[in-house]
């Protein structure tokens, strides 16, 4: 466990590939239950354990069923286990940095409170759309241009996704829930 830890904090920081990983069902269950257990934590601070649940369920299930069909597509569906395992556990390391911003948030009404908030919830969705990127890059053997496009474009549909669903999301923290790693498809990312 300890190794595969290690590996995951490799991928997170962009210095690992998912290749690297083992093969196999264990490897993607340890990594799927690391980041919802992560999503789950760092969203209830925001929005409660019911929808916090909800949430991490569909941001995983989405980008679990587009990598699954992407990797089918491409003629390469036996690198799902350690791409989306990779991805998954690597996104636990967001998730966790997220938790002390979240924790942390100042009133809304102090000076510069905005501000702030801001700033941390757009370091983690570039570093969440950075790890997306990664992952895409190595799992499809792509270039990183092509890759990051491809990380943006599936963060926005999942912000589209999930603010449709929840729209008050939009209404109370417009900044905020554009820039949240646990829904960047990828976080959050996201917490993801």
């Amino acid at each position: 466990m300890r190794e595969l830890l290690k590996q995951y904090f490799n991928i997170a920081f962009l210095m690992g590939k998912p290749q690297d990983l083992p093969a196999g069902p264990g490897q993607l269950q340890v990594g799927v239950g690391l980041a919802l257990l992560t999503y789950l934590l760092a969203l209830s601070i925001i929005y409660g354990v019911e929808r916090a649940f909800l949430q991490a369920v569909l941001d995983l299930g989405l980008t679990g069923i587009v990598l699954f069909l992407a990797l089918k597509f491409t003629g390469h569906p036996g690198r799902f286990e350690q791409a989306y395992g990779g991805y998954c556990g690597a996104s636990m390391f967001i998730n966790l940095a997220a938790l002390p911003i979240f924790l942390m948030r100042p009133d809304a009404a102090e000076p510069g409170a905005t501000t702030m908030g801001a700033l941390a919830n757009f370091v983690l969705m570039v570093w969440g759309l950075s790890l997306l990127a990664h992952v895409i890059r190595h799992t499809f053997d792509v270039a990183m241009t092509l890759s990051v496009v491809l990380a943006f474009v599936g963060f926005l549909v999942l912000s589209s996704v999930i603010t449709s669903l929840w729209p008050e999301h939009m209404a109370i923290d417009t900044l905020s829930s554009l820039c949240s790693p646990v829904h960047t498809l990828f976080a959050a990312p996201q917490l993801v």
